[in-house]
């Protein structure tokens, strides 16, 4: 039996007892539920109009005497017609059930429902669920199975403009009452009588409009357009859906009349298994009015998936159909069995607006790999228990399958032990995202037992305070979720295992030690033995579930007048550079200056991790509050006015990518950065017309490094990002397996640069190392060279720049070239690749430059391989391994115990790669970083 279901049979029996009421805490003592979850299902029956309250300090809660027939209306309206009502909407018994049986209720309520508000987004599905909530009432509201009851759709934009015309329509009118008016009208009112008036785009009913409802509304009753003395009943439920901010767009006269508010999430909100099943319902539309069946390849769903959709909901149809007219183009042109979705097909533009994130679903990653054939039947993505709150954390399960995976593979006891051992780490860093994620998961207390709940909680807080981290909601959820699953595996009698308990109880010490003061009090609330293999489960939580505090970053604000300029400018930096730390807050022109500084105090203090947040604001009263917010909040607060694009990205990129110590010397530096970017525009355009226009050659620069892909592409980005002046770039990369000399002989373009990890000595063309793009020095040096009309020669970096430590140096700048492995795992383990490098191949005595590409290189080979993008093996990989037998397996072990350490592991063709970089290799280009 569902929660409220016991709370409502409990209130029934609670009812004969003659007693005026029950307090939430009361009802939570009772049901042995959490107080909150008392609280707020009581306070949903309310709204439902299933109980009445009374009384203040404590609120006492009655159901009411009608709720029989209550109930035994919705048993009729879910059953009738075998088919359950909302069941065709996506979700229902997901991620929007609450909404769902929110609009059941508006519904149910007797004579004719409550007066409902739909919100959301442009494409959320507004009118789908209006038309759900209608083809509900029929089967609730009608008497008799002839004919279905009313639903009249109006869409207020169209008469915005002109009250008297929205009366007619609305009201209707009688002969005379205007010009033309030569015989009574029923208006839109007297046709939805006894059933649904559907009211879109609400928010265009000017504020007289809103007005004229009130009567209808409070009483039931208008009168026609030119009637004085007869008053007409109406009897009708009225449905608005907008996709504006109420608070701004309707009186609060007329919100304050309207008693049930629906609001639907964004499909980025969405669950990943839901978004999947969306996609394939639009593809089964289109295989149904096709004919035939049609393939979708495992990258386009994934595509779709993470595809951040500007219109929602609406948006991806147009897309998913376009897609499949451009599939059918060549379909038609060959003799296929089905319908085939591939990559290529995919608007161009998705590309940009896609977000990468981890899944933990075992199905959608299946069909991610795999992809799926859609027939004109086939069957959504069943939703798992596991799924309803996007929490998929079982290592029980996943240690149970990987070792009986092994054993069928016949493998040793010892090597089987390994391996669980790396996969176990594997699976808690792909579940890092999920536990230090901001936005907390939303999972009902009781669904953990309450003793499990306290457990987490003094974990939780006892490790935050011996191990000075912080930890998100997130990690305390799952944490009590995977106790949860602990006690009832426990209880069945099942073992636990974990086979890094050894490296666990070493490497992580402390946080052990935690978990094992807490194991009393632990088996005493859970009435089970905890061994020490579940201790080491608990320890991992801790440790990677966690941020430390001196890992914190400057917050980011982006505040603009109007509707959606600031959210959008957020949404395409975040997505620019690979994060969602950026927030922001819009400010509609109707609100007071007042409003606005209370909700940017409440944010401020939200977002702050310690080290201050900087509001880039457009215009208006803001760019004077600095001191005031600073004051208010307790906060460093720093104000950053003439919000643009390019001064948002620059803000991003200082905060998030560099260490910040001093809050002042960012803002000072992202000025600086900006200034100089408008200075150069400002110059293009003062001498620009001045001078004979002349055709420009382009600038070419080659990007050099062992592969001619990982750091080359993050060299590009860097240079792009630090050089945006210096007009009419292109790139070449090279690899070290390609005759470079005979590469710029046959290209048609003069190549004015050449920037890499190893300098391949062609005359007459200056050479800059990569580790020079990290230095203010090296930037301002690539830009002359770039900007001179005459050959120039680099000199290498400067003392003072060679005194700075060059590792040092590397960390701050890893950030450019690594975009999903932790930054301080990473610098750690690149640096002892480092060494262990120089030691086995440069007798300990490896250049500056050489340092610097094989740091990089490392770094850009292990974000492939957690990515699953490691390089393949070249042609020439049996050859490098033949003839530098020795120096291939010693460099492998290097790798792969670096490797581990991330728990990755590296693939031959990246060691391949690896090893042509080194003296001896394929290329003699390479060796210890000299020209030919």
């Amino acid at each position: 039996m569902a929660r409220i279901d016991k709370i409502i049979q409990f209130l029934k029996e609670y009812k004969k007892t003659n007693k005026p009421g029950i307090s939430a805490q009361k009802l939570a003592l009772e049901l042995a539920i959490q107080r909150c979850d008392a609280s707020l299902e009581l306070n949903r029956l309310f709204k439902e109009g299933v109980v009445t309250k009374t009384g203040t300090r404590p609120v006492l809660y009655q159901i009411k005497e009608n709720i029989e027939e209550i109930n035994t209306k919705t048993q009729a309206c879910n059953n009738k017609n075998g088919k359950t009502p909302f069941a065709e909407i996506i979700g229902y018994d997901g991620s929007i059930k609450a909404q769902i049986e929110l609009a059941k209720a508006a519904i149910i309520y007797p004579p004719y429902g409550l007066h409902t508000l739909i919100l959301g987004e442009s494409g959320v599905g507004k009118n789908l669920l209006a038309e759900e909530m209608w083809a509900y009432a029929n089967q609730c509201w009608k008497k008799e199975e002839k004919n279905e009851i009313p639903f009249v759709q109006f869409c207020c934009a169209d008469y915005a403009a002109n009250e008297q015309l929205l009366l007619a329509q609305l009201f209707g009118y009688v002969k005379g009452a205007f010009t033309g008016a030569e015989e009574d009208r029923n208006g839109i009112v007297e046709r939805a009588q006894g059933g649904i008036l559907f009211l879109d785009e609400i928010h265009r009913l000017p504020p007289t409009g809103q007005e004229l409802l009130f009567m209808l509304i409070d009483k039931g009753i208008y009168r026609r357009l030119g009637e004085t003395q007869e008053r007409r009943k109406g009897q009708l439920m009225i449905i608005g859906a907008t996709s504006e901010d109420v608070s701004s767009s309707l009186l609060m006269t007329f919100r304050r009349r309207i008693p049930v508010q629906i609001s639907l999430p964004r499909i980025s909100e969405r669950p990943i298994r839901e978004r999947v099943n969306i996609i394939v319902h639009f593809v089964r539309q289109e295989a149904r009015r096709l004919g035939i069946s049609i393939f979708i390849e495992g990258k386009v769903l994934e595509i779709f998936a993470n595809y951040h959709c500007p219109a929602n909901i609406g948006e991806l149809r147009n897309d998913v159909l376009l897609c499949c007219a451009k599939s059918y183009l060549e379909y038609s042109t060959a003799s296929e069995q089905y319908l085939q979705l591939r990559e290529k097909n995919i608007p161009q533009r998705i590309f940009s607006l896609v977000t990468r994130q981890s899944v933990l679903d075992t199905a959608v990653n299946k069909l991610f790999k795999e992809g799926i054939l859609i027939k004109a039947d086939s069957l959504l993505l069943q939703s798992e228990q596991d799924n309803v709150h996007d929490f998929h954390i079982d290592f029980y399960k996943y240690i149970d399958r990987k070792m009986e995976y092994y054993r069928q593979l016949g493998i040793s006891a010892e090597e089987i032990t390994i391996k669980a051992r790396q996969d176990l780490e594997k699976y808690f860093s792909s579940i890092d995202q999920i536990l230090r994620k901001t936005n907390s998961v939303d999972m009902p207390a009781s669904i953990i037992e309450a003793p499990v709940w306290e457990i987490a909680n003094a974990l939780v807080n006892d490790a935050a305070e011996c191990l000075v981290r912080s930890y998100s909601k997130n990690t305390l959820v799952a944490l009590a979720w995977h106790l949860q699953q602990f006690k009832e595996r426990s209880a069945s009698g099942r073992s636990i295992y974990n086979p890094d308990l050894t490296n666990i109880k070493q490497k992580h010490s402390p946080a052990f030690k935690i978990a094992e003061k807490h194991k009393e009090s632990m088996e005493k609330k859970l009435g089970t033995i905890i061994p020490e293999d579940e201790l080491g489960f608990l320890t991992m939580f801790l440790i990677h579930g966690g941020e430390d505090y001196g890992q914190a970053h400057a917050g980011i604000v982006v505040v603009a007048h109007g509707r959606g300029v600031a959210q959008h400018m957020a949404e395409l930096a975040n997505n620019l550079l690979g994060m969602d730390r950026i927030k922001y807050y819009e400010i509609p022109l109707n609100r007071s200056n007042m409003q606005t500084v209370e909700d940017l105090r409440t944010i401020i203090k939200k977002i702050d991790e310690g080290l201050g947040v900087v509001l880039i604001v457009d215009m208006g009263f803001l760019v004077t509050m600095e001191d005031t917010l600073c004051q208010e909040t307790g906060v460093q607060v720093r104000v950053i006015p003439n919000l643009t694009t390019a001064l948002l990205l620059e803000a991003g990129r200082r905060l998030f990518t560099t260490n910040v110590n001093n809050l002042d010397d960012a803002v000072k530096a992202i000025y600086d950065a900006y200034d100089d970017y408008t200075m150069t525009i400002r110059q293009r355009h003062q001498y620009g017309k001045l001078a004979n226009v002349e055709k420009v050659e382009p600038k070419v620069v080659l990007l050099v490094c062992a592969t001619g892909q990982g750091v080359a592409k993050k060299m590009q980005e860097i240079l792009v990002a630090e050089i945006p002046e210096v007009s009419n770039l292109q790139f070449k990369m090279a690899s070290a397996a390609e005759d470079i000399q005979a590469m710029l002989q046959t290209t048609e373009l003069k190549v004015n640069l050449i920037i890499g990890s190893f300098n391949p000595g062609i005359p007459d063309i200056p050479f800059v190392p990569a580790g020079e793009l990290f230095s203010h020095d090296g930037i301002k040096k690539i830009k002359s060279i770039l900007q001179s009309s005459q050959p120039a020669r680099y000199e290498l970096a400067s003392e003072s720049q060679a005194a700075k430590s060059i590792y040092k140096l590397l960390e701050e700048q890893l950030g450019k070239f690594i975009k999903r492995l932790p930054l301080y795992k990473v610098a750690d383990v690149c640096k002892e690749l480092v060494e262990k490098i120089s030691g086995a191949f440069f007798q300990g005595a490896m250049e500056q430059d050489v340092i610097i590409r094989t740091y990089l290189h490392a770094a850009c080979m292990f974000d492939r391989a957690y990515a699953q993008e490691a390089l393949l093996e070249p042609q020439w990989s049996r050859e490098i391994q033949t003839e530098r037998e020795q120096d291939f397996k010693c460099l492998e072990k290097i790798i792969q115990e670096s490797a581990a350490q991330l728990s990755l592991e590296v693939s031959v063709g990246e060691v391949c790669y690896f090893l042509s970089s080194f003296p001896g290799g394929k290329n003699t280009n390479l060796k210890a970083g000299q020209k030919q």
